[in-house]
């Protein structure tokens, strides 16, 4: 049974079509920007700086069809002013922690199977 994907390879290739080596360029601008922001985004942040990390992460999360990680973004944008409840955004940095690690293994899973599929054709 095929894991779950947490990638929409579908979406990813209207933009990038079947090119690996374009798609390895999109799946490394994830993982530089997930580097950037993502430690960043911390329960204890101001409404704004919270605001601009959750937004950051969703863009570059929607760029590569990552629709689950995408929505949670999008989810913890709305944790502001009035919609910030008590442990709300502790809760959201894990789903969305979470997601990214899931997300990461499946890129390294793709770099993976282009690696022996190189060796291959070699």
């Amino acid at each position: 049974m095929e894991p779950e994907s947490h990638i929409d390879f579908e979406h990813l290739r209207q933009y990038v079509g079947d090119d690996p080596t374009l798609t390895a360029e999109v799946f490394g601008l994830f993982k530089n920007q997930v580097d950037l922001w993502s430690p960043q985004l911390r329960a204890d942040l101001d409404d704004d700086s919270w605001s601009m990390m959750a937004h950051s992460l969703k863009g570059t999360a929607r760029a590569i069809g990552a629709i689950r990680l995408a929505n949670e973004c999008e989810k913890a944008e709305a944790l502001v002013g009035e919609g910030k409840r008590p442990g709300a955004r502790e809760v959201m940095v894990e789903k969305i922690e979470g997601s990214i690690g899931l997300i990461l293994v499946e890129i390294s899973r793709w770099e993976y199977r282009q690696t022996i599929k190189k060796m291959r054709e070699g």
